[in-house]
């Protein structure tokens, strides 16, 4: 038992293993010879670290936004480090968590083989958390004994690796750079419903990405280029209105606001770069290897892949998209304050901006500019209001979902936990 925890816990959730994995499985199965096989697995393993490095950092990179809005705000409010929220998050459900994740990643597989939803969740670092989520709702919210969390909670997960990625599937044909491939991550409703309403209430034609803008400005059309000047200049409004004596003092570790916001803009734009290089190495390996997979193991098998891989070809949705979830967000928890809530929240920046992202790039794929708008919009929405009915559900694992709750997390949980206590199980 010890050798089969050590294993899911320090190899099966290292996504880069699993995805290296897959490269080598792949390519054995085409009869590639070595030469080819191990070149092949480290360019895709570099790859994936860093379009996956790349991503958190980008992420981490948004935190010091969050002491200065809740300042603005004036808000009573404290959030932790990510370090500090997981290492409380999971120590009460660490062995279920880690056994869910591992079994429902085999039940994602088995349902590929022998059904005809041929989807490998393969975004093993999303899979995890929401194993955590998973296992919190049912250990928090139900008498089950622990033998009976893993078995439901492994068999929930696996349907919800499966078909997330089946759902978003036909959607990928609208997406420039998205072939071959389906996305697993949990922005999928968020996605869905962003096409969906998309193609209702918006022009396809009227593409963000085809907006004209002076020739002199052309530069911005640049993904980090534009990146990078926006997060600056956001980062400089916003210490404005905190405060930039109270930014030096509190947040910026003395340095003025100018240098901080130029600092903090030209990081952003750095992880920006490596994510496009890490997408064009990773995209070039993984895609032919998984045919190997789709011909002789799983036919016709369809990997599913993080959100990062289509931003450098959206640059201005992704600015978009984070900046519209950001500011439903804010609504939503204005409304949340109104009703007077009786527990706080605030907008987890890291999953607004890669579902505010997601989201617009799929809403402007059927609905141009405005499906973005609303797709993205009703994003931050979901997001602000399905936390606030996720926390009091989950105990223990309420701070990382405080800092990570996307979409999915925020949509599904809230659902799982209320269906849980009609079964009263």
């Amino acid at each position: 038992m010890n050798i089969f925890m050590y294993i899911i816990n320090n190899v099966l959730s290292q996504a880069v293993f699993i995805i290296g994995a897959v490269v080598v499985i792949g390519l054995v199965a085409q009869k590639q010879p070595l030469s080819k096989v191990i070149p092949s697995a480290i360019k895709t393993m570099i790859g994936f670290l860093m379009v996956n490095t790349a991503g958190q950092t980008l992420g981490v990179a948004l935190l010091p936004l969050q002491p200065m809005l809740i300042k603005v705000f004036n808000l009573k409010l404290q959030v932790q480090g990510i370090g500090e929220a997981q290492a409380q998050s999971v120590s009460e459900i660490g062995t279920e968590m880690a056994l869910i994740f591992a079994l429902g990643f085999f039940i994602n597989i088995l349902i590929a083989r022998v059904t005809r939803f041929k989807y490998v969740h393969l975004s093993a670092h999303v899979s995890f958390f929401y194993a955590g989520l998973i296992a919190a709702l049912l250990k928090f919210g139900t008498d089950l004994s622990f033998i009976s969390i893993v078995i439901v909670g492994s068999i929930i997960l696996g349907v919800y690796l499966t078909f997330t990625c089946a759902y978003i599937a036909p959607l990928m044909k609208n997406i420039k750079g998205g072939e071959g491939f389906t996305l697993g991550h949990s922005s999928s409703i968020g996605i869905f419903l962003a096409a969906k309403i998309g193609g209702l209430v918006g022009n396809k034609d009227n593409d963000l990405e085809k907006i004209k803008i002076p020739k002199s400005l052309n530069f911005l059309r640049e993904m980090t280029i534009a990146l990078t000047i926006v997060m600056t200049l956001m980062f400089l409004i916003i210490s404005l209105i905190a405060g930039p004596s109270w930014v030096a003092a509190e947040v910026s570790n003395g340095k003025d606001i100018v240098t901080f916001s130029l600092l903090n803009g030209l990081e952003f734009g750095l992880w920006i770069t490596v994510i496009v290089t890490g997408v064009r190495m990773l995209l070039s390996e993984i895609v032919p290897a998984f045919h190997g997979i789709a011909d002789k193991l799983i036919p016709n098998a369809v990997p599913g892949l993080d959100v990062p891989l289509l931003f450098p070809n959206y640059p201005t949705s992704v600015i978009f998209g984070f900046l519209v979830s950001l500011g439903a967000g804010f609504i939503g928890m204005g409304i949340l304050g109104a009703l007077d809530y009786p527990i706080a929240v605030f907008p987890a920046l890291i999953p607004t901006f890669f579902t505010g992202a997601v989201t617009a790039i799929f809403g402007n794929s059927t609905g141009g500019a405005r499906g973005a708008f609303i797709g993205s919009f009703l994003n931050g929405l979901i997001l602000i209001f399905g936390q606030a009915l996720l926390l009091p559900m989950v105990d223990s694992f309420a701070p990382i979902m405080r800092i990570l709750s996307e979409t999915d997390y925020a949509f599904y949980g809230p659902i799982l936990g209320y269906l849980l206590k009609l079964l009263g199980i």
